[in-house]
């Protein structure tokens, strides 16, 4: 039976996803996914540069239709054929899927944030990893992140700043995202694409969520990221990562004081193996304006759907 799907040249194919982040997102085993996909041919994923499978939104959205036929008594060699006939007459429900996300005001990535942030105003951490949930299995990863849980984190902020919630609830907010943030990066696997990239707060910086969401994205693309955190100081620094040679090194900063301690950097860089790796700074103390920067350096743009594609850009041309 044919079961290729018509490709149109959209980011809906793009390869994005790594077997195990598949199968943290579908709830289905990589085993399983390889037996599909050996016996069925669903889903097709593409292949990285060292042979590893990448999956892309369409490929996920595919994966839930069949595990939500199988969950419904349906056999996968029967499930597999009802795909290849609707897919032949033209209903590709991974492509109706995608029709009623965008459709559905309920689910709506603004409604979803706003869920998310009442369940963090009400200290309720089930129903905010509820809402998180059902988001991701609506929504591409990227677009959860970026629209629903940042906007809700800076409405939070400002009702802060405003008075009009008690400091507890921006501290249980941000723990909350940190922790899932840090599962996701945990759950992203082994990485499918070459290059090491090293992402760390500048000195004296202690806000992370920002980095921290960059660096996920970037792992769910399969790319190498090691996540240094907050405050990373610049003393001894070649004597602990020169022998990783990484090939970036991704600082952000929000304040001023925290960008220009970053300018001590090109002497200890100096000290790593050629190769030296390129530095990317992004943040608010940067767009601002900022320090000067050495030779070399790229200051990105701070939105991180940008910033992410900035960087895959200048690995991909070092290469």
């Amino acid at each position: 039976m044919d079961i290729t799907p018509a490709r149109p040249d959209d980011g809906d194919h793009a390869a994005k996803y790594n077997v195990k982040a598949v199968s943290h997102l579908v709830g289905v085993s990589p085993v399983t996914l390889r037996a599909w996909e050996r016996r069925y041919g669903l889903p097709t994923p593409q292949r990285g540069s060292q042979g590893y499978r990448l999956y892309s939104e369409y490929d996920i959205r595919t994966l839930r239709w069949l595990k939500a036929q199988i969950e419904a008594g349906m056999s996968i060699s029967r499930a597999a054929q009802h795909l290849s006939d609707l897919r032949s007459a033209g209903n590709d429900p991974a492509l109706t899927l995608r029709r009623q996300a965008a459709a559905e005001a309920p689910v709506s990535c603004a409604n979803l944030s706003a869920r998310a942030m009442e369940a963090w105003i009400e200290f309720n951490d089930a129903v905010a990893a509820e809402t998180l949930r059902l988001a991701f299995s609506l929504y591409p990863i990227d677009r959860v992140l970026l629209d629903v849980v940042r906007p809700a984190l800076v409405e939070l902020g400002e009702r802060w700043h405003r008075g009009q919630l008690p400091v507890a609830v921006e501290h249980f907010a941000t723990q909350f995202c940190l922790r899932y943030l840090q599962s996701m990066a945990a759950a992203a696997g082994v990485p499918s694409r070459s290059g090491l990239i090293l992402a760390a707060c500048a000195p004296g910086e202690q806000h992370e969520i920002g980095l921290l969401m960059l660096a996920v994205m970037l792992r769910w693309r399969g790319w190498d990221v090691t996540y240094l955190g907050q405050n990373l100081k610049l003393e001894r620094l070649d004597e602990a990562l020169a022998p990783l040679r990484p090939r970036l090194m991704l600082f952000s900063a929000t304040r001023p004081e925290a960008a220009e301690a970053l300018l001590a950097l090109p002497p200890i860089l100096a000290r790593f193996p050629a190769p030296a790796p390129r530095v990317v700074v992004g943040g608010p103390a940067f767009a601002a304006g900022g320090p000067a920067l050495p030779a070399g350096w790229a200051c990105l743009d701070a939105e991180p759907n940008r910033m992410v594609r900035a960087i895959e850009d200048l690995l991909t041309a070092a290469s």
